[in-house]
């Protein structure tokens, strides 16, 4: 095809009348709460997965401006969209990477987990060339990636060799937020007892952290240097300790209405016809689905808010579109805002009632929220 002859593509500020609101002050200030609550620890920012859903670029800027030691994603491809981004705080990536993806990641700065025994002598042979700063991923009870306390004092000798890169040791709580602790501080008792292991051997990781979200606001940092919050940043926890210190949810996510219509009793809405009005009524139509990540098994249980009222999603939630249901006089009409996930944890709507709903945690819908919804940033 020529190229010459194509119509340039017309470009429109907004093209779908639906955006994720998120306000970056919100979380500087959640920042600052977490780290004066963590005696002043370090902060490694975790902004993987788009930040959560939050924008991973904008994010990861006004991170580093409100003074966050640095950013943590999950692979190499995060890592780069964060440097693309013109972002030079230190980054790391907390799923580890193949040797052969080593020279990206020295050529970018970026710091990595080593997550395995499996390239310890590959890591050795590239680094002298293409160095990068090592944070050792020890496996404490999370069960996934990490080197193991049985398989640590084989793999000494070679991570001797890797000593001049290590920077730092970490591990990973699988039940921080749970009511018993137990488990939790025998984590952190093992994740002591490798450190100590290390240090025998002659290897000194600078940094030390243990402490994701929960753990920062429970009080299980011990002798970390660093704390790795990430859902607490956004406000998102669901620890009582996280409402106590304050911690703002940083997202709203807003459509606007593509139409209203009146409806007589009877009518039947959506895919399947599972919602029947059962009097006259408005039906409006918004330009979110569950391609956006707004979850399909809200139809008929969700809820919006508009003019300080909330409104029931009625019919399935399809691809693109989601209906709901006003009674008759609402002043309503197109271009109205409604507001299908609010900022206010206290909201039917908020994403803490949502999820509640849905049997599921509130990052699972940030997280969900598709690249393809605009986002707005408010400092």
């Amino acid at each position: 095809m020529n190229e010459q002859h194509l119509e340039p593509l017309i470009r429109h500020p907004e093209g779908r009348a639906l955006r994720a609101e998120v306000d970056l002050g919100r979380i500087g200030r959640n920042l600052e709460r977490i780290r004066t609550a963590a005696g002043g620890r370090e902060v490694w920012g975790v902004v993987k997965a788009n930040a959560y859903g939050h924008g991973a670029v904008p994010v990861g800027r006004a991170l580093a401006a409100a003074g966050a030691h640095g950013l943590a994603v999950s692979s190499l491809e995060e890592g780069l969209e964060l440097r693309q981004g013109g972002i030079g705080c230190p980054v790391l990536v907390l799923g580890g990477l193949r040797p052969e993806a080593l020279p990206a990641a020295s050529s970018e700065g970026l710091t990595i987990a080593v997550v395995g025994p499996e390239h310890l002598a590959e890591y050795a042979r590239i680094l002298p060339s293409h160095p990068v700063r090592l944070h050792l991923k020890l496996d404490t009870g999370m069960g996934r990636f990490g080197l193991l306390p049985s398989e640590l004092g084989d793999c000494l000798a070679a991570l001797r060799q890797l000593a001049p890169w290590i920077d730092g040791a970490m591990g990973h709580f699988a039940t921080a937020d749970d009511a018993d602790l137990g488990f939790a501080l025998r984590q952190r008792r093992v994740f002591e007892g490798c450190l100590a292991q290390l240090v025998d051997a002659g290897i000194h990781p600078v940094q030390r952290h243990h402490g994701n979200s929960d753990a920062c606001l429970r009080n299980l940092l011990d002798q970390d240097t660093h704390l790795r919050p990430g859902l607490a940043l956004f406000g998102l926890t669901t620890l009582p300790e996280g409402r106590q210190l304050g911690l703002e949810p940083a997202l709203a996510l807003v459509a606007e209405v593509a139409r209203v219509k009146t409806v007589p009793a009877g009518t039947t809405v959506g895919y399947g016809r599972t919602f029947v009005a059962p009097q006259p009524m408005q039906i409006a139509t918004l330009a979110c689905g569950y391609a956006d990540g707004y979850r399909r098994d809200l139809g008929n249980r969700g809820v919006v808010g508009f003019a300080g009222q909330t409104f029931p999603v009625v019919g399935r939630v399809s691809m693109d579109y989601l209906t709901v249901a006003l009674p008759l006089g609402t002043q309503v009409a197109p271009g109205d805002p409604m507001t299908l996930f609010s900022a206010d944890p206290a909201a039917p709507h908020s994403l803490e009632r949502l999820s509640q709903v849905l049997g599921t945690i509130p990052y699972e819908l940030t997280c969900a929220l598709h690249r393809r919804i605009s986002r707005r940033y408010f400092p």
